[in-house]
């Protein structure tokens, strides 16, 4: 038969294996270990008392065996009120939790109601309101691996075999203590855990205020994105039927894509702004319309000064000169205004169209006389090769494509951009666009992020994906894609779509906002099976009711946009 030690021993070894197991439940650990710890000097009652880092003394569980009371959490307040102990290191004659937690000192008493320099107004109390007696009593604090007190373990009534109250002898003590260090690892590893946690919030919250400086557009994107997110994700855990009826996500799994929600975009932190706000085809750091509109400007004075020359030459009527440059001013606005037009990027160009521009920059024309080097820094200089051509009068067009617009890494030049067929980026700009989602993949990749939070890079990584394998940046298919990345997409593709804040489109109505949703659907570029949960389950308007603006809210009738 094993004797007492073996006993000891082996429940020693099965808590430390279930400390490991449920180290996320310190509380179970508490009550387990103190029981534990209760058998080996066969205690009636038991206390345990927490130590936070802010140094509040906490009574968070407690059990007296022959009351069959068992009280646990924030409900012990009642017996012993929470303490901040900075308040009585002073005080003459403290609590023995309080002694403990203080002084570091244990307390071994055969009549700890008599002891001096104590108070135990606590445990009288607590005698008197349940009939009981405390007698025997042991105190003494738990340490963290630093040797801060991070918990106080308290027993009463040590009993004998034959339930008399005796003394906790110097072996029990000491084998009390060895096992319940076991709290305090515990403890330490929820500190630790909590600590990394804490610390990846506040790594997540610095990173989106960071984008959200760059570019308050993009800010409001990453604050919203995890909403919908979050909104989707939980209809599909909650369907019953259908393709998802069997989709479930463990808590890693929600803490993986709420993190990966709103880090989704960080690699846009590398994206210059001008790029990712320019609003119109024109636009680096300001909108080159208003250069292209002086010109015009030029064009129009050199019109009326050609017209009054020639009415003091008389070289025609004064009726013929009129409507002649009456003619060529109105031709001038004309053109300027679909130059306008054309900037702006809201309608696909035709080619008829971008053969109209291309004739506009050549037929107009005017004479520079000022030297174009003039002003420019060391580094623009560098990108001219001709500056002679700079220096000298020389006719220029009205819309140019001039070689140092075209010899960084991306093409500035005016009439490039004034003939962008869709929307206001080039092929060039849309490619460091694209590049964030590399860059958001391989910055993620960099964390130390737990194999259970393995699928973050994941869920931030394919959200730019399509389902029939034509995204980017690794052209996955539906198949090759989890569940919660395809969510992912949805809500980057509603939020943007639903969006009032962006330089480069006006607030798109509800309606029109599902019916392009519904278009990329049906076009391979959203999960129809996610898309039709998020039209049914009502999420696009639950959304919509607290996140957008109410004048986008039109009359919607969900089965044309299923």
């Amino acid at each position: 038969m094993a004797d007492a030690t073996e006993i000891i021993l082996e429940n020693f070894i099965n808590l430390l294996n279930n400390t490991a197991e449920n180290s996320h439940n310190t509380d179970d650990v508490i009550v387990k270990v103190m029981e534990a710890a209760a058998k080996i000097a066969n205690a009636d009652g038991y206390f345990f008392f927490n130590v936070t880092s802010g140094y509040f003394l906490n009574l968070l569980y407690s059990r007296i065996n022959s009351l069959a009371t068992t009280i646990a959490g924030t409900a012990n307040m009642r017996m012993f009120p929470s303490v901040y102990l900075p308040d009585v290191r002073d005080k003459k004659d403290k609590h023995p939790a309080e002694i403990c937690a203080i002084n570091q000192e244990i307390i071994n008493s055969s009549n700890i109601l008599n002891e001096s320099g104590v108070d135990t107004s606590d445990l009288a109390e607590f005698d008197r309101a349940n009939d009981y007696t405390t007698v025997s009593a042991l105190v003494f604090p738990l340490f963290n691996s630093k040797h801060n007190v991070v918990g106080v373990a308290q027993f009463i009534n040590a009993t004998d075999n034959k339930g008399k109250i005796i003394n906790f002898t110097q072996d029990d003590q000491e084998k009390m203590m060895a096992m319940c260090q076991i709290i305090a690892i515990a403890l330490e590893r929820k500190q630790l855990s909590e600590a990394y946690t804490q610390l990846l919030e506040s790594f997540v919250d610095v990173l989106a205020k960071a984008i959200d400086a760059k570019s308050p557009y993009t800010g409001l994107h990453c604050q919203k994105v995890p909403i919908i997110t979050r909104m989707l994700a939980t209809a599909a855990v909650q369907e019953t039927k259908g393709p998802l009826k069997n989709f479930e996500m463990s808590d890693n799994d929600w803490y993986a894509l709420h993190i990966a929600s709103w880090l989704h975009d960080c690699g846009k932190i590398i994206t210059p702004e001008y790029i990712m706000d320019k609003s119109a085809k024109l636009e680096t750091i300001n909108n080159r319309i208003h250069e292209i509109r002086s010109r015009f400007e030029i064009l129009r004075r050199d019109a009326h000064i050609e017209y009054l020359q020639k009415r003091l030459k008389n070289a025609d009527t004064k009726e013929k000169l009129q409507a002649e440059f009456v003619a060529k001013v109105e031709k001038m606005t004309d053109d300027f205004e679909f130059v306008g037009k054309c900037n702006i990027g809201d309608e696909a160009l035709t080619k008829q169209d971008i053969e109209r521009l291309d004739k506009i920059a050549e037929e107009y024309s005017f004479v520079r006389y000022f030297s174009r080097m003039t002003g420019l820094s060391w580094g623009e200089k560098k990108l001219i090769n001709t500056p002679s051509t700079y220096i000298n009068p020389e006719v220029e067009h009205v819309l140019q494509d001039r070689p140092e617009q075209v010899a960084g890494p991306y093409n500035q030049g005016e009439l490039t951009n004034i003939k962008i067929k869709q929307g206001t980026i080039n092929n060039a700009e849309r490619q460091k666009i694209n590049e964030h989602i590399v860059t958001t993949i391989n910055m993620l990749k960099n964390l130390p992020f737990p194999p259970e939070l393995a699928n973050i890079v994941e869920y931030a990584g394919a959200h730019h994906e399509r389902v029939d394998g034509k995204g980017y940046p690794n052209g996955l298919t539906g198949e090759q894609m989890s569940i919660p990345a395809k969510i992912m997409a949805i809500a980057d593709v509603y939020e943007a779509l639903t969006a009032k804040d962006r330089p480069y489109k006006e607030p798109k109505k509800l309606s029109q906002v599902l019916k392009i949703m519904q278009e990329m659907k049906n076009t391979g570029h959203l999960d129809p099976d996610l898309y039709e949960l998020f039209i049914k389950s009502g999420v696009y308007m639950d959304y919509a009711k607290e996140y957008i603006d109410k004048n986008q809210i039109d009359d919607i009738n969900p089965e044309e946009f299923l």
